[in-house]
């Protein structure tokens, strides 16, 4: 009876442990524009939106180890070498083409053509970050003690630059510039190591985060540019 209560505050504990959050940035609502019904045929092609992500890949070892030796009660044990297994996280970046995939897909839905050789328009996006200030450091860190290391904070900013092109001409007709901030709040019961394994607050997750509301406000932005541009005026 004593061992089958023992094992309910670890029961208990598996329910709460974890890492939640309680505080974390409202993603942009944006809304791209439709190619008009007038304009048919209407080609387009994406350039940029280049992302790099990275990966944290173990690396499994071996390595020899001397274990010191000790007297017991009734033996003397002798110091030994001994062959243990090792780990190492070593980190690898990768090309992401999440956000050129996304942004070609809100194009197509919108109507353009986006598999043509010689395109209307080059939509070009090209991604810059992540920004941390000096007050967003220290608040991380204040964050963490604090809380007694059960409470966390992170935050980052990315930019983007927008760029459209009239391929026929190469004139470019349209830019802009975009900040995307993102910071969050966490909590674990698990002091350190419950708000060390928290996914909302990794800088791939940070950075994805950031870069899918940037694509999503720059193809906003194009997709009404170009609906404007190529809406036929109104007869009188």
């Amino acid at each position: 009876m004593k061992n089958a209560l023992a094992i309910v505050p670890l029961i208990l504990l598996s329910f709460v442990a974890g890492c939640f959050t309680f505080d974390k940035s409202e993603f942009p609502e944006t809304k791209p524009s439709a190619l008009p019904s007038t304009a048919t045929n209407v080609t387009a092609t994406i350039q940029g939106f280049d992302a790099t992500l990275t990966e944290y890949v173990p690396v499994i070892g071996y390595s020899t180890v001397y274990v010191p030796g000790h007297v017991g009660h009734h033996h003397v044990h002798p110091g030994h070498y001994e062959t243990v297994q090792t780990s190492t996280y070593v980190p690898q970046a990768r090309p992401d083409e999440a956000f050129k995939n996304r942004a070609l897909g809100i194009l197509e839905e919108c109507g353009y053509l986006t598999r043509s050789a010689t395109p209307d328009f080059v939509i070009s996006v090209t991604f810059s970050g992540p920004a941390k200030t000096d007050s967003e450091m220290s608040a991380e860190a204040a964050w963490i003690l604090l809380t007694a290391f059960m409470c966390d904070f992170d935050a980052q900013t990315w930019g983007a630059k927008l760029k459209i092109y009239d391929n026929k001409t190469g004139r470019l007709v349209f830019h802009n510039d975009y900040s995307q901030h993102y910071e969050t709040k966490v909590f674990s019961p698990i002091p350190l190591f419950g708000i060390a394994g928290c996914r909302e607050t990794t800088g791939n997750y940070m950075q994805s985060w950031c870069l899918t509301a940037l694509t999503d406000r720059a193809m906003a932005d194009a997709t009404a540019f170009l609906a404007n541009a190529l809406a036929a005026p109104v007869k009188k």
